[in-house]
């Protein structure tokens, strides 16, 4: 996926790969809400692992493009600590889910609705200079 991913943000460029990842995984974690046969969950992880893909492998460009080289290694430092901190607190919020609703549907329901979020962010983000009024 990260392969793939790769090509295609240097076809189509990364704020719209990252976008088109976030599309696909919110898809696929509404279909999850769905899915009750096991060809349903190997589609899934078919799905939202390449949706994943789509956010992870244009990362570092797109916050080169929005923001500039200058601090590039300190803003993917606290990108990359964000993420390692939403993948601590995640699989706690969603087991206290769990035990307090005897299923995973409200987990999955509020990724899903997450990933909708950075979807709509991911549409606002535009590069730094541009809003000054220069080109990139």
């Amino acid at each position: 996926g990260k392969i793939v991913t790769g090509y295609i943000t240097d076809v189509i460029g990364s704020r719209k790969c990252f976008m088109i990842g976030f599309i696909f995984m919110s898809l696929a974690l509404f279909w999850l809400l769905l899915a009750r046969e096991m060809w349903m969950l190997q589609l899934f992880a078919a799905v939202f692992g390449f949706a994943y893909a789509g956010c992870a492998t244009p990362q570092s460009p797109l916050l080169a493009e929005t923001f500039g080289l200058k601090s590039l290694g300190l803003l993917l430092g606290i990108v990359s600590f964000e993420f390692t901190i939403g993948g601590a607190i995640g699989p706690l919020v969603a087991g206290y889910i769990f035990d307090t609703s005897d299923g995973y549907q409200m987990a999955f329901l509020i990724c899903g609705i997450l990933t909708l979020v950075g979807f709509v962010l991911s549409m606002l983000l535009r590069p730094i200079n541009e809003e000054l009024g220069e080109t990139t």
